[in-house]
């Protein structure tokens, strides 16, 4: 089971908030903060028990088309916040916690620069491991940010890591916290303690949106990542500004309406998600 390492809060006053600090629009100073992870340091943004070894056993889940593996033992990982994050003994991967329908933009990578944030990611969201401690034992947007930051200390490029923090984002799972106050980790170690009542979707967005439309937006964030090699907090905003533009046509398209959309900088344009 995932656990902090440190949790320090101010009075009560200073540790709640009404907004989603990942994704509020109005105020980007509430943008995904920068991390320590983009490189491996002493005290965090490290793995435990790594490189993850799996079981040479193959293993077939329905509609799945790769194989799964389960891990031959336990491994841990240490974010940014800093919070520990660990995938059990016998957790299934599939080794690319990408989307199905984002494979083509995407690729398929199962390289050992990313099979390390892949399983734990896995453990916590992943087909398969819905009977684990872990799984969905925290917001899908802590879940996300923390495959990226174990992607980076694995060694995987920005851009590319970006790029499938991205995908995950646009088409990963998402979920609804059990208990009405989920906790919310902030920027200097502060751990907060409040309803998510702004920010996005609980419901994944394949449920929600087209599936061309998903696979020709994310076409377009590969596009706009590797031009303009985003920090993950313009990122973050960029990604939460598609999701409304995408959710605002299919609204507008059953009330047979007309809107203005983004354009690949993020910026309004019109027509369409181009």
């Amino acid at each position: 089971m995932r656990h902090y390492l440190i949790a320090l809060c101010f009075p009560a006053s200073a540790c709640v908030t009404t907004t989603d600090p990942e994704t509020d629009l109005t105020d980007r100073s509430n943008a995904t903060p920068p991390s320590p992870c983009e490189s491996q340091s002493v005290s965090r943004c490290l793995f435990f028990n790594a490189p993850v070894s799996l079981l040479p056993k193959v293993i077939r889940l329905k509609a799945r088309p790769l194989p799964f593996f389960r891990t031959e033992h336990t491994i841990e990982f240490a974010d940014a916040r800093p919070a520990k994050w660990l995938a059990p003994k016998n957790a299934l991967t599939d080794g690319a916690s990408i989307p199905t329908i984002f494979r083509a933009a995407v690729g398929n990578p199962r390289s050992k620069e990313f099979i390390n944030a892949a399983t734990i990611h896995d453990a916590y969201c992943g087909i398969g491991n819905e009977s684990l401690a872990q799984y969905h034992s925290d917001t899908w947007q802590n879940e996300h940010r923390m495959f990226y930051d174990a992607l980076r200390v694995s060694g995987t490029p920005a851009n590319k890591a970006k790029i499938m923090y991205a995908a995950v984002y646009l088409g990963g799972p998402r979920w609804t916290m059990l208990e009405d106050q989920p906790k919310v980790r902030m920027p200097s170690l502060f751990i907060v303690t409040a309803p998510i009542i702004r920010g996005p979707t609980n419901t994944p967005l394949p449920k929600l949106i087209p599936e061309k439309t998903l696979v020709d937006e994310m076409v377009a964030t590969v596009a706009f990542i590797n031009k303009n090699s985003p920090s993950l907090a313009r990122l973050s905003i960029y990604l939460r500004k598609r999701e409304q533009a995408m959710l605002a046509q299919l609204q507008d398209s059953a009330d047979g309406k007309d809107e203005n959309l983004l354009d690949a900088n993020g910026d309004f344009a019109s027509p369409g998600l181009q």
